[in-house]
């Protein structure tokens, strides 16, 4: 065979092509860039976030002080204090309600970020003074009403509770979702007669955290305690919120991210949150993308070589040979393949695989032909064991009927015997015949043994009558129904023999019952005459037909075939015979 050559092996074409010429350079680029780029946008995202924030939170802060101011002018303005020493003084006067209600008008009715404003002397907290905003689109006067039932219902007392400890100062409060502004009224004496409430729109107090870079939701905490969400599941921790901030502080564990700002405002802290879109955030790393692509073009241009490559120095070569491998598996030997000059390590290949395949047909040959020439000396060597001592005591009865009854019955036991001597010398030398014609040589058997015994023999068949066609090997039946009848009859002089052919999946059974009880000693001669064993010289002509049955089952069918002798639940023997059944034979039940 030729030896390897110069030329340069394929697996050190592959290595030095990939590593060096692709792989490397190309790892060296994208890794660079992108650190390069990821960190720049990363960089500019983040201050971009935390400015935005930063403006956020000062507008909100500013619309805040903007509400505080407006709750001062209640306590600047002489207007409620004047009409509230009247009623200390002179009683409650319906006019100087209506001047209460007209100054809350004036002050808070056209301001669009607040939806309600009330006022309550704390002598007769039940007497609430209202004033409410026309301008909001949803500001029915069914839900002035609910407004203002909520409030007295729900709020009102702890309002009262809260101011007891504010003085002048403001405090803000929220109770499912309303936001309220809370102030103190006092007189001269700094002692507070009266508490003026401004329920606040959060939308529009809080338009501003809308515009920061990236806001999909926001959240805001007041003293550690959320007081208003637009859509946040109060996901982030509060333990970040505790102590105010100098600014916003950005927040992002690539899964979530935030930005929040901690301000003190009067005697609270107010905490923003917003959730940012982290999809906005990626989307932001476009110049990557543009690095990813170009990335990804190359590789695929690297893969396409490489492929290209691989599939002419080996997956066409690889083909070649499993397909030689394929057509070796279904029996056709000696099958060659084209020598490939691709490569050294092909062309060696293909050239021991063409070596390998001759050998191995000259070899299967050889062997295959032994092993049938094997096989059909032991079938005829076993065929030719058959004792003629049976024939004689055929015709010892057959010349006694004649001479004692002259009875027609002598035609039909010489046509059984007639049938039985040509099965027995076997002149066309067939191994196998159909299943119909095997059993007439059983029939014939039968018949001169029911001759032989009369009424007090007897046989019930149950046989699968579209089995009748299936090929089977010649006289395996007739052996064994005579062991029957010699083992369940002879001994008694009278027996039943149960014939039953049937089949399960891809075996034809057949089974053989008589009467006989197996006992230690049979069972001991069964299993020497079903061993592996030579037979003794002094078998009966019968043990050795049983011993004949199965070895030839064995060598035409293999291990799972042949000859099975044992009893039943009702102490009978039972003689089953085990074929395997062609394809063409393995027709659907």
């Amino acid at each position: 065979m030729e030896k390897l050559g110069n030329r340069k092996s394929l697996r050190w074409k592959m290595v030095r092509m990939l590593l060096f010429g692709w792989l490397l350079p190309l790892l060296v680029f994208t890794l660079g860039m992108i650190f390069s780029v990821s960190s720049m946008i990363k960089n500019q995202i983040e201050k971009t976030i935390v400015v935005s924030a930063d403006k956020a939170v000062e507008i909100c802060d500013m619309q805040l002080q903007e509400m505080v101011l407006l709750s001062k002018n209640a306590s600047y303005n002489s207007t409620i204090r004047n009409s509230y020493m009247k009623y200390l003084c002179q009683g409650e006067s319906i006019q100087d309600k209506k001047q209460i209600n007209n100054f809350l008008a004036q002050q808070y009715k056209y301001d669009v970020r607040i939806l309600c404003t009330m006022l309550f002397f704390l002598d007769d907290p039940e007497e609430l003074f209202y004033t409410y905003n026309t301008y909001q689109d949803n500001n029915t006067g069914n839900q002035l009403y609910n407004r203002r039932n909520y409030f007295m219902n729900h709020m009102q007392e702890k309002v009262i509770e809260k101011s007891k400890n504010l003085d002048t100062g403001i405090v803000l409060m929220e109770g499912d979702g309303h936001l309220y502004l809370v102030r103190n009224l006092v007189n001269s004496s700094f002692v507070p007669y009266a508490i003026l409430v401004m329920e606040l729109k959060p939308e529009d107090m809080l338009e501003s955290l809308n515009s920061i870079w990236g806001n999909e939701n926001y959240e805001i905490y007041i003293d550690g305690i959320p007081i208003i969400r637009n859509g946040l599941e109060q996901r982030f921790n509060p333990e970040f919120i505790e102590q105010p901030t100098e600014g916003s502080v950005y927040y992002n564990n690539r899964k979530e991210a935030y930005v929040y700002k901690v301000v003190q405002w009067e005697q609270q802290q107010i905490a923003y949150v917003v959730e940012l879109n982290s999809r906005s955030i990626i989307d932001e790393t476009v110049v990557l993308r543009y690095v990813f692509i170009l990335a990804l073009f190359f590789m695929i241009l690297l893969i396409a070589v490489v492929f290209r490559f691989v599939h002419t120095k080996v997956t066409s070569p690889m083909e070649e040979l499993i397909q030689g491998a394929r057509e070796i598996a279904l029996g056709n030997y000696g099958h060659q393949v084209e020598v490939q000059d691709s490569s050294d390590e092909f062309a060696y290949l293909d050239r021991a695989f063409n070596t390998m395949s001759s050998e191995l047909k000259y070899q299967f040959e050889t062997i295959y032909e032994e092993e049938l020439a094997l096989k059909d000396a032991n079938i005829k060597a076993l065929q030719s064991q058959i004792n003629p001592h049976f024939l004689n005591n055929t015709l010892e009865i057959i010349n006694w009927e004649a001479r004692m009854n002259g009875n027609e019955d002598v035609c039909g036991m010489i046509e059984a015997l007639t049938t039985m001597l040509n099965a027995t010398m076997n002149r066309k030398q067939r191994r196998f015949v159909m299943l119909s014609e095997e059993l007439s040589y059983v029939d014939a058997y039968l018949y001169i043994i029911s001759s032989r015994y009369g009424e007090r023999f007897q046989v019930h068949r149950q046989i699968d009558e579209s089995l009748l066609g299936v090929q089977v090997p010649i006289l395996i039946i007739q052996p064994i129904v005579e062991n029957a009848v010699e083992h369940g009859v002879e001994e008694n002089r009278k027996g039943i023999v149960d014939i039953k052919i049937y089949r399960e999946s891809d075996k034809l059974y057949i089974k053989v019952i008589n009467d006989g009880i197996l006992k230690e000693s049979d069972k001991e001669k069964i299993k020497r005459l079903l061993g592996e064993g030579e037979a003794k010289l002094d078998e009966s002509h019968i043990s050795l037909g049983i011993r004949n049955v199965n070895r030839r089952l064995k060598i035409i069918y293999g291990d799972d075939c042949g000859l099975t002798v044992d009893s039943d639940e009702e102490n009978r023997t039972v003689s089953t015979i085990i074929v395997k059944l062609s394809q063409k034979d393995n027709f659907s039940q």
